[in-house]
């Protein structure tokens, strides 16, 4: 090799052990992805395999996750070799052949038979020493605490335990945050034990930080545990442990219209105070009443130029998302977004499995330490009646109102869902174009009632409906909150094969399409 070539495949490898470093100094999950792929994208696969072998034994927790993640971007042989090797080697630190377990376990997917590891068992000093590293570095970035958690959440039952007996080790004010996350292992024995660790904290002399967290979880867990943990704060509460819930101060809410699916998009927004040492955060949901939480990002320290603008009540911003999409959002109080994060909640709870969004059980608390969430009383009296299966208007009315409705602009995602129908089938395309539209949209109405999900289309359009209509009413449209409402009501109440409501939208999705070819 030429001493260019030289000088050169040392300053790569120099670079590459800054970028592999950088790995532990990001601030979420998306960016320890980000950055993990650029790295995948600017260095040989050769080279980033003999740095990740080298630095197995980072104390770093975030950064042991960023390695995870880089080794799933890898050409898979060779690393899970490299990996294997490393695991059973016993002239290895135990820190070392840890990592490469874990992630041959959680990452690669290929878990190493117990028998190799047999000797690390029992050994509590290398653990403990990853939690107290976990626990400084999450002083400054939460995320660290996040993804140690994460990690013990990849092995069983008995690690977990193992991970609470070692919490008990540790000074109150640093064993609450993980607890906290803990709680929420979706392993009931798991979470209960670090609910009662959290109840134990609160009736020591440094309670305020635990009975905030326990607080928060009330609305954080599934409904049976947090029934207990209700208990436990109403029973701390006689021996004078009770918790005050901060105002809302500086912050605020937008919410975007929902689509077909029933799905929209909350973002709850903090502020910067300066005065108060106080970044600004902005927590983004997409969510469904009917589905629950699907997506969850939390971004703290954001540029105050990145925020929408502060505006009244009602009126509405465009924004540009990551992906370079322009969405419209309208304001609306803090505690509306607030409230509809809680209802998708309680739906998730309903469903089999519970989504599960590690960030949001990271970010969830500065959601819920507040009072219990509440609707306005002209707005939850809407929210009410738009699931009332009481007597509906008749089908023609109910036409007029989806004319109506359809009309605005808002409610433009549900016309694309009709098109988007149309072009799934063969019909509009090879049926002469003076058949009537009518005839057709009977007919595929009929077959989709036929579906074996019918059910949830329903279930997903009366859940998009219903946030539509306290949508429109923030807005001001009281028209088309009455019409999005009534609508919401009628789903409920009349067969999918003759629904007016769904009817219109695919007609007016056929005569878009119609128009086209003409």
């Amino acid at each position: 090799m030429s001493e260019d070539g030289i000088i050169h495949g040392f300053q790569q490898r120099r670079q590459l052990e800054v970028d592999l470093r950088a790995l532990g100094e990001t601030a979420n999950d998306a960016e320890l992805m980000t950055e993990a792929q650029k790295i995948a994208a600017n260095y040989p696969a050769s080279l980033i395999q003999a740095g990740i072998l080298h630095r197995l034994g980072v104390a770093n927790s975030q950064e042991r996750g960023g390695l995870g993640h880089l080794s799933a971007l890898l050409p898979e042989a060779a690393i899970s070799d490299a990996l294997r090797a490393v695991a059973v080697n016993r002239q290895k630190s135990p820190q070392e052949r840890s990592a490469a377990a874990l992630i041959l376990e959680r990452y690669l997917e290929e878990p190493l038979s117990p028998t190799l590891m047999a000797d690390l068992a029992g050994n509590e000093d290398i653990p403990f020493q990853s939690l107290l590293e976990a626990v400084n570095e999450g002083h400054s970035n939460r995320h660290i605490l996040l993804e140690y958690v994460t990690q013990m959440g990849e092995h069983g039952v008995d690690t977990a335990f193992m991970v609470l007996g070692l919490i008990d080790r540790l000074p109150p004010a640093d064993q609450v945050e993980l607890l906290r996350l803990i709680a929420q292992d979706m392993r009931p024995q798991v979470g209960k034990s670090a609910v009662d660790r959290l109840v134990e904290l609160a009736q020591g002399n440094e309670w305020q930080e635990a009975i905030r967290a326990l607080h928060t979880l009330r609305f954080a867990l599934p409904p049976e545990p947090a029934q207990g943990v209700d208990r436990s704060l109403r029973k701390l509460q006689f021996a004078g442990r009770r918790y005050t819930p901060p105002p809302t101060d500086g912050w605020r809410a937008l919410i975007s219209p929902a689509d077909a699916g029933g799905f929209a998009s909350v973002w709850l927004v903090r502020d910067p105070e300066e005065s108060k040492n106080i970044d600004a955060t902005m927590l983004g949901f997409v969510l469904s009443t009917h589905a629950g939480i699907v997506q969850f990002t939390g971004v703290e320290g954001v540029p105050p130029s990145h925020l929408p603008a502060q505006q009244a009540v009602g009126s509405m911003v465009t924004v540009r998302t990551a992906g370079d999409q322009v969405m419209v959002l309208l304001n609306t109080d803090f505690e509306v977004g607030r409230w509809l994060v809680w209802q998708c909640v309680q739906a998730g709870w309903r469903r089999t499995p519970a989504p599960r969004h590690e960030e949001y059980a990271l970010y969830n608390d500065w959601v819920w330490q507040f009072q219990a969430p509440h609707l306005p009383d002209t707005l939850n009296e809407l929210w009410l009646r738009s699931a009332d299966p009481a007597p509906v208007p008749d089908t023609a009315e109910l036409a007029h109102l989806s004319e109506l409705l359809l009309s605005h602009p808002a409610m433009d995602s549900w016309a694309a869902w009709a098109r988007a129908v149309w072009v799934s089938v063969e019909s509009p395309h090879r049926t002469p174009i003076d058949v009537s539209r009518t005839a057709l949209v009977g007919l595929l109405l009929k077959e989709i009632a036929r579906l074996p999900d019918k059910e949830e289309l329903v279930l997903s359009m009366h859940a998009g409906l219903r946030v539509q209509s306290l949508w429109f009413a923030i807005a001001g449209d009281e028209r088309n909150a009455e019409r999005a409402a009534t609508l919401a009501a009628a789903m409920l109440k009349i067969p999918l094969e003759n629904q007016p409501f769904v009817a219109t939208l695919l007609d007016n999705g056929l005569q878009t399409l119609r128009e086209a070819q003409q």
